[in-house]
């Protein structure tokens, strides 16, 4: 074991970083995954006992079974560079601007080298890292960011140390920069045998070399785990929004973020550091912090709900009209907080399927749909908050068009006796309508086919539904329309957090929007990769000829 951290944690006035624990074996690379002000910067400057003074900082550190915490100074210095090093983001930290790059070296290396060695060994540096020996008489300012990044590594390699802290050692540089260094380190990696811990926001660069990553979230450890099993499948929420943030990752998608808080902040009782911001949180979790737990898979996961839900599942799905099989054993599962699009030919069965998730259509042979876990009771799903509700794709034939914009928006509410006050007018102003009497007293009749697809979503919307089917929601508007409803629906679904399924025969509606899609052929499901070239695949199955 080369490095372990056992409860180490730092407590600051105005911040903790709470007890965190990791081992890191020779040769590895480990990524410190999170947002800024996660506590990445903290956690690897408390590593290397470069903690700032104010600064209460406990636990232990093992570096080849030595504890570096409780040295003194003295006794640790003479481990730094020889057996870990460091090299931070901010350069003007570290770098004298009045030495050049061979003075920066000397300064390193002459605990190790004398004469020609010492020079040998400073241009055997340089070329390790993609520089040029004539750069050694060069000084900082001189260097563009990239440079500035190779030298910071040329510096911390010098000694041949067994472990490098990298803190966002792409972090400042243009995508030519950033994979030149990504590749370099892979390169030393492998080359001399070095661990690495990477410190970083950058959720493409943690994929591109780490193979464990731990995710930090406001001083919490959220997510620990291998990367590739933490990329296929996040559990934590806070481990999807990150990786649905991360544009590396999602060349296709619009990027949202993770939602705001929607809860005020207070430190007493101390709850879910998340909880304002999940999709899936209960009001339990605003005063009970979870554990972070491992997980028969070895997967670390701090979460009161045990993870991201499972929000509704069906099992051997399948339909027929007379002698028409039209679907065939479907498997489909959607998760809390996330959007999937469904998409296919006309006639494919995409409006079929929609309507036996929704309970429109009754199931058929031995097919089963659970919700929460639960076989589902569409009755009550349908007439509870928190439930089920569908947008159909012809608002024209869904809503009556006598009744008035009031009446056709509290109608769900009526008839379930959840009618709340101002919640008509919440959901009209979500949809981006006005809430005024005038508005309210319009008939159905007199509204565009753009207010009446708003009009539909808003109606559904007062049902606060866990799950929102949307049935070609954008088919019958213009381009302008269309891009409008769909950001609306996007930004509704970040921030109310509510599940989506969009069924669409738009490919590039479903690209900009959804975090899964599923493409119904002949009966049968088949996930595509957003991020795979498929345009040539789309522009065959969707052309009638």
């Amino acid at each position: 074991m080369l490095l372990e951290v056992k409860n180490l944690s730092v407590s600051f006035p105005e911040f903790t970083l709470h007890p965190v624990s990791f081992t890191l074996e020779r040769g590895e690379i480990l990524a410190l995954v999170g947002e800024s002000g996660s506590g990445k910067t903290t956690l690897a400057r408390a590593i290397a006992c470069l903690s700032d003074p104010m600064a209460r900082v406990s636990g232990e550190v093992l570096l080849n079974g030595r504890e570096l915490l409780g040295m003194k100074e003295r006794d640790r210095k003479p481990l730094r560079m020889k057996e870990f090093a460091l090299s931070f983001q901010t350069s003007a930290e570290w770098l004298n601007p009045s030495l050049t790059l061979a003075e920066h070296l000397r300064e390193v290396l002459c605990r190790a080298y004398r004469g020609e060695a010492l020079a040998r060994r400073a241009r055997e540096l340089m070329a390790l890292v993609g520089l040029e020996e004539g750069d050694l008489s060069r000084y900082p300012r001189e260097l563009y960011g990239g440079m500035v990044q190779k030298f910071l590594l040329a510096s911390a390699l010098a000694l041949n140390p067994p472990l490098v802290l990298l803190d966002e050692p792409t972090g400042a540089l243009d995508l030519a920069s950033s994979r030149g260094i990504t590749a370099l380190i892979r390169d030393l990696n492998r080359k001399l045998g070095t661990a690495f811990l990477i410190i970083t926001h950058d959720l493409k660069l943690a994929s591109d070399l780490a193979e464990r990553m731990v995710v930090l979230y406001d001083g919490h450890v959220e997510e620990a785990g291998d990367t590739r099993a933490i990329l296929d499948n996040p559990r934590h929420p806070y481990t999807r929004g990150l990786l649905q943030s991360a544009v590396g990752l999602n060349p296709a998608r619009d990027m949202w973020g993770i939602r705001p808080t929607t809860a005020a902040y207070t430190r007493e009782p101390h709850g879910c550091p998340f909880y304002g911001r999940c999709t899936q949180s209960l009001p339990a979790c605003a005063s009970h912090a979870p554990e972070l737990e491992r997980l028969p898979d070895g997967r670390q996961l701090s979460c009161n709900r045990g993870g991201i839900l499972t929000l509704l599942s069906c099992r051997n799905l399948s339909k027929s009209f007379g002698r028409q099989k039209v679907l065939e054993n479907i498997d489909l599962t959607l998760y809390s907080g996330e959007i999937v699009s469904l998409v296919g030919r006309s006639g494919a069965g995409k409006t079929t399927l929609a309507r036996t998730l929704a309970g429109l259509l009754p199931l058929e042979g031995g097919g089963t749909v659970a919700f929460q876990g639960e076989p589902a009771r569409f009755t009550d799903l349908h007439r509870r908050l928190g439930g089920v509700q569908m947008v159909l794709q012809d608002s024209q034939a869904a809503l009556n068009p006598r009744m008035t914009v009031r009446a056709a928006v509290e109608e769900p509410m009526r008839l379930t006796g959840h009618l709340r006050e101002d919640a008509a007018a919440k959901a009209l102003e979500d949809v981006g309508l006005f809430a005024c009497d005038s508005f309210f007293s319009r008939p159905i009749h007199a509204l565009s086919g753009g207010q009446k697809q708003r009009v539909a979503v808003a109606r559904a919307l007062t049902m606060e539904p866990a799950l929102l089917i949307a049935d070609e929601p954008t088919s019958m508007l213009d381009p302008s329309g269309k891009a409008n409803l769909l950001r609306m629906l996007k930004g509704l679904q970040n921030s109310r957090g509510f599940s989506m399924l969009m069924i669409t025969h738009d490919l590039d509606a479903a690209l900009k929007i959804s975090d899964r899609i599923f493409l119904l052929e002949g009966g049968s499901l088949r996930r595509l990769d957003p991020n795979d070239h498929i345009r040539v695949d789309f522009d065959r199955l969707f052309d009638a000829g």
